[in-house]
């Protein structure tokens, strides 16, 4: 096949842009298309690119983020209800005015001042108060669910996009290796010491290279977005994140993972409240039928008399007829199955943080095995397998497909490489919500004082 009939095969099936192949004509070089990430303009703009590590992004979401304004504005109003849940009504003053010849005729008129204050049972004030404080503490843990899940979602992107830039870095050093990959080609294959086919195929994975550097951009660009989005900031925003140090795993055993998950889980802490609500609701309903005190003060003025002459008291209980027959109808039996309720969700709640305490603890264990294997056997093998296999071909001594299948390798190990590393650092903060926090330290310090949201 002629170089001629060449440059329209490529032409026709797009493998090259037009000008390519009008360069593989007779009495031309064949060349390689620019890439495509540096001349297309990128259709996301970016608004700005302040520079932040993940501490700093994250005490700034904390600060912006409206689901948690909205979470601590919701446990302010709770604890403002307090006072009001510990009280009684407020006590009724009037007067009435007696004898009138006429309606508002008031030329003759008796006068009847009254004060009257009605008060639930004693211990009817004490429970709803009771009530208050744990819809209260519900409101807290709440709250504190809500920060640590904002924490999750800037974590999660923060190494989204750590990955895809390191990705995109690593696949442009590959892409720098192919072209010179290609110029050795066409060297060989102008002095007909290689093929058209091998001169295509390295043109080919090159190619791919741009395209997998579009794509990766996409991912940095949505990773991004998922910032401003937690940080209440124009989607198009840019980041500039600084690489953390690498945290390590715990050193904490299985049982003691799941034992600080128990105590700090603020989901847990929130079902505990729920079932001590359940329980006051049910002793509230079965001193329903405990009678609610009413007194009274009167005084009567008398017409034609500046002074007050008489004074009535009055002192009067509820009969608790329809209390007792709403609690034996059922009332007293529905409170008790709410107790339950609350306790099956506790059991529920409990096992599905247990769960995800291993879930977490597998994907991090696994993800730091294979962070270890490829760091220190697989990409240092792929480097030197690539760079032998170059210097080969270049002299002659070596096949293009081994050298081209070296480079695939290395290619996929590097990206690999970094999912893998991301993973980790995600498997840490699942880990990390999965236990409601931090672990502690060997020391006992906090290891990220600055992500405590307590």
């Amino acid at each position: 096949m002629g170089r001629a009939r060449l440059a329209w095969l490529i032409a026709s099936f797009g493998l090259l842009a037009p000008s390519v192949a009008r360069a593989a004509a007779p009495g031309g070089d064949v060349a390689m298309p620019a890439a495509a990430s540096s001349s297309a303009p990128s259709p996301h703009v970016a608004a700005s690119a302040p520079s932040m590590t993940l501490d700093t992004l994250i005490n700034d979401a904390l600060r912006r983020n409206p689901g948690v304004e909205a979470k601590r504005r919701a446990y302010e109003a709770a604890r403002g209800r307090l006072l009001a849940a510990w009280l009684p009504e407020d006590p009724e003053i009037g007067t009435n005015v007696e004898g009138q010849s006429r309606l508002f005729g008031f030329d003759r008129k008796d006068n009847r001042y009254s004060i009257e204050q009605r008060v639930p049972f004693p211990t009817t004030l004490w429970l709803r108060g009771r009530l208050a404080m744990k819809e209260s503490g519900v409101a807290y843990q709440a709250w504190k669910e809500e920060e640590q899940a904002v924490v999750w979602h800037i974590e999660q992107p923060y190494y989204e996009l750590l990955m895809a830039r390191k990705t995109s870095a690593a696949l442009e050093g590959m892409r720098s290796l192919l072209d010179r990959l290609v110029r050795v080609t066409q060297a060989k294959y102008e002095s007909n010491k290689a093929s058209q086919d091998q001169l295509l195929k390295a043109q080919i994975e090159r190619a791919k290279v741009d395209v997998e550097l579009f794509d990766w951009d996409q991912k940095a660009h949505v990773a991004q977005a998922h910032f401003s989005h937690i940080l209440n900031q124009p989607l198009s925003t840019a980041y500039d994140i600084m690489e953390p140090p690498r945290d390590a795993l715990p050193s904490l055993t299985m049982s003691e993972l799941e034992e600080l998950a128990l105590r700090t889980r603020p989901e847990l802490h929130a079902l505990e409240l729920r079932i001590g609500q359940a329980k006051t609701k049910r002793w509230l309903a079965r001193s329903t039928w405990l009678p609610d005190v009413t007194g009274r003060i009167e005084a009567r003025q008398y017409s034609g008399d500046g002074n007050i002459r008489e004074y009535d008291t009055f002192l009067g209980l509820t009969v608790p007829v329809w209390s007792v027959i709403k609690g034996v109808g059922g009332g007293w039996h529905a409170a008790g199955l709410e107790v339950q309720e609350a306790e099956a969700m506790y059991q529920e709640q409990k096992n599905d943080v247990l769960l995800a305490v291993h879930e977490a603890y597998a994907k991090t264990t696994s993800a730091e095995h294979a962070v270890g294997m490829y760091e220190h056997v697989m990409l240092p093998q792929a480097r030197q397998q690539v760079e032998v296999g170059f210097s080969a071909y270049e002299a002659g001594t070596a096949d293009f497909l081994a050298l081209l299948d070296a480079e695939r390798m290395l290619k996929d190990l590097q990206v690999s490489y970094y999912t893998v590393l991301a993973d980790y650092e995600r498997g840490l903060s699942d880990l990390r919500r999965a236990i409601g926090g931090d672990w502690p330290a060997a020391s006992g310090a906090d290891p990220h004082p600055s992500r405590r949201t307590s």
